[in-house]
């Protein structure tokens, strides 16, 4: 019995520890896949993306899995022919609105949702009519829920810049929202290593086009 007792710590720390790692798994290999996304030129991207999607299909219940999976296929789209964008677009579609509707108030899913509607702009130019105005409400809604959120502001200042100068929107009338993501992205910090940061490099080539 003695002996018995002595190993039930052993034994406890043992599950504890193995418990830990399965709990830690997916973000382990979220943490893996985005350190390579960040440097992944986009032919890179498709396996990525699908091992992303894998991952929230195998954790439904975490919200950021979801995120990542949808905000990658979205990225990539933007980077793709319009066909390809098309497909990435409507691959990314489940796993956007899961995020949002899992973190309905968090000011990166309301972003994503924001961003993924501009890719289905982009993809089809026509649907900016429709889709221009939906984007930049979730933009505001985002803004609205963290105003130091920079990934917001770029979405905000997207939509200004490309709607039509005869609709409100433009070049000119961009650049004071273009200024204030400048400066939330000049003293943004990640929270974690898995908190949302991506967002400068669209910034820095929409602020190229002002010089």
């Amino acid at each position: 019995m003695r002996r018995l007792l002595m190993l039930f710590p052993l034994l406890l720390c043992v599950m504890i520890t193995v418990y830990g790692q399965e709990k830690d798994g997916w973000q382990t290999d979220l943490r893996q896949q985005i350190m390579v996304l960040e440097t992944a030129a986009p032919a890179q991207w498709p396996p990525r993306i699908d091992t992303l999607m894998a991952l929230a299909n195998a954790h439904p219940e975490e919200w950021l899995l979801q995120y990542y999976a949808g905000w990658a296929a979205t990225q990539l789209s933007f980077k793709s022919d319009k066909t390809a964008a098309e497909a990435l677009c409507k691959k990314a579609e489940p796993f956007v609105k899961k995020a949002l509707e899992m973190q309905p108030g968090n000011t990166e899913t309301l972003t994503l949702m924001g961003y993924w509607l501009s890719a289905r702009i982009n993809a089809a130019p026509s649907r900016g009519a429709s889709l221009g105005g939906e984007s930049r409400s979730y933009a505001e809604k985002a803004i609205a829920a963290d105003s130091t959120n920079p990934r917001a502001w770029l979405i905000k200042a997207l939509n200004i810049y490309y709607t039509p100068a005869i609709f409100g929107g433009g070049k000119k009338r961009a650049k004071s929202t273009v200024d204030i993501v400048a400066e939330k992205f000049a003293a943004f910090k990640p929270d974690n290593a898995l908190a949302p940061r991506w967002g400068q490099q669209i910034f820095d080539a929409l602020l190229a086009s002002y010089r």
